[in-house]
């Protein structure tokens, strides 16, 4: 075709004439750009660049996440989480609010071989999020699940599933017939019902993740259901599709002509190349992942023809389940499966993909999928009140079979009705089911509609009903003392150290030493290794001591157990040490180690500054806000009381046990100024008094007004009782002195004439405390964690390079 003077031949993409389409090939899916130089004289050749493939592709990511982050920006204050933002997005971009021949409703939904990229477009989009979700997922869970959780998750799908087909056969056995006032299919029906009572692990791990609780233990329950109940569910789905199918084709097993059945483009066939790609799957797909793991050297990256591979084989998967009349998620999914979770290959894989698929193509899928949405059609449908019907009764005999096994072992009757929630929550595998029978011509248009809705409304009410319900912080309150100061005499101390990097190990070792562990009083240590959870969705705990768990993350805490294995050898008799591994999200992390505290009913939990310092102690060489985050939070729920211990080594010396060498003591010094969190403090220094290579200085601030400014003369009380048993304790080497203080300036320069003079500092955090050595300090914090007179000695402007030890007392609930 020849346009213009010039006779050049214009690649434009499609156009209609009268009843024709045409093309020019090659085709032309980019622009020449917003403003073109070039004009033709037909108007029709002329085209503005989102009429071009991928600008127009371009342009249709850009609206729909502008959409769902607005609408999600207002959604998320009232409790709802990223799915709901996505249906509404999509709805809002469906036939009901757009009219099916507007020149926007076009834009959305074009007729030429642009809805082919579209629409292959969603499908990789849902096809990577079942890759992904399936390289996350552990299936070792199914060997490891408790009875609870295998009982909830098959009574919860299963069971209801039976249920209702039980209480629908005597209405469906009559739909369809004469005899009947409902149009319903009897395929129609059992789509519903069979979706309505599927839990997907998916949908079930992103709700828990978006709600914080997958490291509950209402959440690791869920997630052991979730994984045993997905397994029940990929079985029962690809039966439910091969039994449509065999009565699709009308395959006789008694034919004359056997080829029917075994030949062909035939059920049987697709069904026996299912069962082989499974077994490819497990015994050469799986193999070839560990030799990728095992040619990747230990700290770096997987090489990037590997990844590109592996996609390649995903896709191919998915044509195959497509080819065997399948959902396309199916064999990405089992791919994924096959995939082993965790670092080298499952982290880089989620770390290269996750981003563009969890914050760009999924709400794209999501609202793809809605856009032949049309509310205006249930108006005067005759079919309504039964799917209405069917979908109401498949949740309620769902949510009663979840809550009753849960009610049986025993769990409180809030936490039942928070797992039935759990369980009966709908996201993206109803959705691309629901989306799926539309397509094959399983459910009607209506249907879909109805089914659409009910997932969006199912998504927006769920979540803020279960942060109602279940609070996890609740049960790490205090009810009960558990705090230094109110430990008996020469009882055992229970400490919980965590560890977030291999730096943190030596020093919190001294610090254990420094806690003068006897025979007499001996100290139990219960080291928690935190690691972030990559590359895959359920957290994993990891017992070393009775080693109730192996896999691929054991190998990163061998320095942990080693250290402290050695640690407890040379105390051996006055330390007992029980070593763990948490893998699991930042944002949840705190739980791990607010869980281990309250069960082993620990006095103190240790936690490593989020800052790590050169040898010298003067520059700083790392700095996380995750750790810092991880921190507060713990100060906030902890059962127990915490100290945050900031670790310089000083000059010559490093650690308790050089002092001997050096012939030397190890000086501590413990700032007091009032308060339950320095009577915390000082009741620690007086147990480190007892180690004669520790040298104890309680130096308490006193003031000529400090009555004036006390906030309870009840503290004061407690304060100078507390201080005179110091005093006096003739067995215990502390050395007493006080300073007068008039103000906070005077404050700061004390402290900072002394900020070298000691190899470790101990104060109370003291949050909220009003006093006059700190008045006006505050503002100039840096650290609220720290407390003030923490963070001063920390400040870089004090130049302080001994370490400082600051405790918070237990807040108790009462």
């Amino acid at each position: 075709m020849e346009f213009g003077d010039d006779k050049m031949l214009y690649m434009r993409d499609t156009w209609r004439e009268s009843n024709m389409i045409c093309d020019v090939l090659p085709l032309n899916p980019s622009s020449n750009g917003v403003w073109p130089a070039q004009k033709f004289p037909d108007p029709h050749v002329n085209l503005s660049f989102w009429n071009y493939t991928f600008p127009h592709l371009q342009l249709i990511f850009l609206i729909i996440s502008f959409l769902w982050q607005f609408l999600h920006f207002f959604l998320q204050r009232l409790g709802m989480i990223r799915f709901t933002s996505h249906m509404l997005t999509g709805v809002l971009l469906s036939k009901s609010f757009l009219k099916e021949n507007s020149a926007v409703r076009r834009f959305f939904t074009t007729e030429d071989y642009k809805e082919i990229v579209f629409s292959l477009t969603s499908a990789c989009s849902y096809m990577m999020f079942w890759f992904l979700m399936g390289v996350k997922m552990d299936m070792g869970l199914i060997r490891t699940t408790g009875r609870k959780a295998i009982t909830i998750g098959i009574s919860s799908v299963l069971l209801s599933t039976l249920v209702c087909s039980v209480i629908f056969f005597g209405n469906l056995k009559d739909v369809g017939t004469k005899n009947s006032d409902n149009t319903l299919s009897s395929l129609e029906s059992v789509v519903v019902y069979s979706i309505q009572c599927l839990s997907s692990f998916p949908v079930v791990g992103n709700l828990l993740f978006e709600l914080r609780l997958q490291n509950s233990e209402l959440g690791r329950l869920a997630i052991s259901s979730a994984v045993i109940s997905d397994f029940s569910t990929s079985v029962l789905a690809s039966v439910l599709i091969f039994m449509k199918e065999l009565k699709d084709e009308q395959t006789r097993l008694g034919s004359v002509f056997i080829g029917d059945v075994i030949a062909g483009d035939r059920p049987l066939k697709r069904a026996g190349v299912v069962v082989l790609f499974v077994c490819i799957a497990i015994y050469v797909f799986r193999p070839l992942m560990f030799y990728i793991v095992k040619r990747t050297p230990s700290g770096r990256p997987v090489k990037s023809i590997y990844l590109s591979t592996i996609i390649v084989m995903v896709s191919g998967s998915a044509i195959l389940a497509d080819w065997c009349k399948q959902s396309i998620f199916m064999g990405p999914f089992i791919l994924g499966l096959a995939v082993p979770h965790g670092p080298p290959l499952g982290s880089a894989i989620v770390q290269k993909f996750e981003s563009a698929i969890f914050g760009t193509f999924l709400p794209f899928f999501v609202a793809s999928s809605s856009t032949e949405l049309d509310m205006f059609s249930l108006v005067g449908w005759r079919d309504l009140n039964a799917v209405l019907y069917i979908m109401v009764t498949s949740f309620v005999v769902k949510f009663i079979l979840t809550a009753l096994p849960a009610l049986f072992y025993g769990m409180p009757m809030e936490d039942s009705f928070a797992i039935s929630l759990i369980m009966s929550f709908k996201g993206i595998f109803e959705l691309g089911a629901y989306a799926f029978a539309f397509q094959r011509g399983s459910v009607r248009p209506e249907t879909f509609t109805v089914a659409c809705l009910y997932i969006m409304l199912n998504s927006a009410v769920i979540p803020p009903i279960l942060r109602y319900l279940y609070d996890p912080s609740r049960m790490y309150a205090g009810y009960e003392k558990r705090n230094m100061q109110h430990l008996k005499p020469n009882s055992e101390l229970r400490i919980l150290s965590c560890i977030y990097r291999t730096d943190d190990i030596s020093p919190m070792i001294n610090l254990l030493e420094a806690t003068c562990p006897s025979r007499e009083s001996p100290v139990a240590a219960y080291v928690l290794h935190l690691m972030e959870l990559v590359g895959q969705a359920n957290p994993i705990f990891i017992s070393h001591t009775l080693q109730t768990r192996k896999t691929e993350e054991t190998s990163f805490s061998n320095n942990v157990v080693l250290s402290f294995a050695k640690f407890r050898k040379d105390f051996y008799g006055s330390v007992f040490v029980s070593t763990y591994t948490a893998v699991s999200m930042p944002d949840t992390m705190h739980g791990d180690i607010c869980m281990l505290a309250l069960n082993n009913t620990t006095s103190l939990i240790l936690l490593p500054f989020h800052q790590t310092w050169s040898a010298d102690g003067t520059s700083i060489i790392s700095d996380s806000n995750m750790i810092r985050d991880l921190n507060k939070s713990v100060l906030q729920v902890a059962p127990c009381s915490v100290g945050i211990f900031v670790y310089r080594s000083s000059s010559g010396r490093r650690n308790i046990s050089d002092t001997v060498l050096n012939m030397s003591s190890y000086q501590v010094c413990m700032i007091f100024l009032g308060g339950k969190d320095d009577r915390e403090a000082v009741t620690l220094a007086t147990r480190m008094a007892r180690d004669p290579r520790i040298k104890i200085t309680v130096l308490r601030m006193i003031n000529a007004d400090v009555k004036a400014k006390e906030n309870s003369e009840w503290d004061k009380m407690l304060d100078d009782e507390l201080l005179r048993d110091v005093k006096s304790k003739a067995l215990v080497d502390v050395f007493y002195t006080e300073k007068a203080v008039e103000d906070a300036s005077e404050t700061s320069a004390l402290l900072k004439s002394m900020a070298n003079d000691f190899d470790m500092f101990i104060v109370g955090r003291g949050k909220g405390r009003k006093s006059v050595f700190t008045d006006g300090l505050e503002e100039w914090s840096e650290f609220k964690e720290l407390g003030i007179i923490g963070d001063l000695l920390t400040s870089q402007d004090f130049n302080c390079q001994a370490s400082v030890l600051v405790i918070q007392q237990q807040q108790l609930m009462i």
